[in-house]
């Protein structure tokens, strides 16, 4: 099946695409609101700006795909591979990212208000300005993640890995860092107010009680 194959159908009403093979597809600004592509090849396809609000993308693979600006919301990523996938200014609010390989995805100046990104792994990820306001990253890896300016507040960031994360001026107001990693993490500027850290390991590698 190429793109317009599957813009066709889609356009006829189907919605299952399981396991299709559309690696390196050109489909930017295409309309697959609520499509299943569960276990779908994607990698190195353009997204961008493309409107998959509610599908379904868990165990895909989207590898070097181009999905900036696009709208993501509510969508499910679960356990799918995005490394080095570009999310720039991505519009993901509740999204379903648990468990999904983001090394070093572009997440810059990206939507991800109330996203579930619990055991994700983040190391390197590009996270600059991007806003994660009450998101769930339970657990999650974010190991020399570049958080600056990032929007945390009221995020869940219980027994997450942030060692050497860049957080200069990130605002982490109210949110859970309880058994956290900071160790290395520069906080330079950094919005701390009603964060709780218990038993979190701060920048000096001291345990907070």
């Amino acid at each position: 099946m190429n793109a317009s194959e599957l813009l066709k159908r889609y356009a006829a009403g189907e919605r299952d695409f399981v396991g299709v093979q559309l690696q390196g597809a050109y489909l930017t600004e295409a309309i697959l609101i609520g499509a299943d592509l569960r276990q779908a090849d994607l990698s190195g396809a353009n997204l961008s700006g493309a409107n998959l609000k509610g599908a379904n993308l868990s165990d895909a693979d989207l590898r070097n795909a181009n999905l900036s600006v696009a709208d993501l919301g509510g969508a499910d990523f679960s356990d799918a591979n995005l490394q080095q996938t570009n999310l720039r200014q991505a519009n993901l609010p509740e999204a379903s990212l648990k468990r999904a390989n983001l090394v070093a995805v572009n997440f810059r100046e990206a939507n991800l208000m109330f996203a579930n990104l619990s055991m994700a792994n983040l190391y390197q990820a590009d996270l600059h300005g991007a806003t994660l306001y009450q998101a769930i990253l339970h657990r999650a890896i974010l190991q020399d993640a570049d958080l600056i300016g990032a929007i945390l507040q009221g995020a869940d960031l219980r027994g997450a890995d942030l060692s050497r994360a860049c957080l200069i001026r990130a605002d982490i107001s109210r949110a859970i860092l309880i058994a956290a990693d900071l160790k290395g993490a520069t906080l330079l500027g950094a919005n701390l107010k009603g964060t709780v850290l218990t038993g979190a390991i701060l920048p000096d590698g001291k345990m907070q009680n």
